[in-house]
């Protein structure tokens, strides 16, 4: 009796779609990821001025994997997203660090004068 799979051995058979479909997606995603925002992106728009209508992503074909153009605009868009707030915390702690900077200095100031 096989403990992980509940004594139903080796199904044997595929998997439901909703299993294959995230499967395909968690494949596209690593795919998108390795191959990197700036040249997908580029990829995209390169696409999408020469033949607007397709809806397989060809920008990722040389690692065996062809996203749709839909996958591919919201991987676009939540990566921006994570960029954008990646940056973001970046410039509010130097923003913060400035501040603290310059009361420190104009405290050192005010002490010498």
């Amino acid at each position: 009796m096989n403990i992980a799979g509940h004594g139903y051995g080796d199904l044997g058979g595929p998997f439901p779609a909703i299993v294959e479909r995230a499967r395909q997606d968690k494949e596209w995603h690593q795919a998108l990821t390795r191959f990197g925002y700036r040249r997908v992106r580029q990829a995209y728009a390169s696409q999408m001025r020469r033949s607007p209508k397709d809806e397989i992503f060809y920008g990722v074909e040389h690692l065996n994997h062809w996203p749709t153009m839909e996958f591919v605009r919201a991987w676009l868009k939540t990566e921006k997203k994570r960029m954008v707030a990646k940056v973001r915390w970046t410039f509010m702690a130097a923003m913060l660090a400035t501040i603290a900077g310059a009361l420190t200095f104009t405290a050192a100031l005010s002490v010498l004068r």
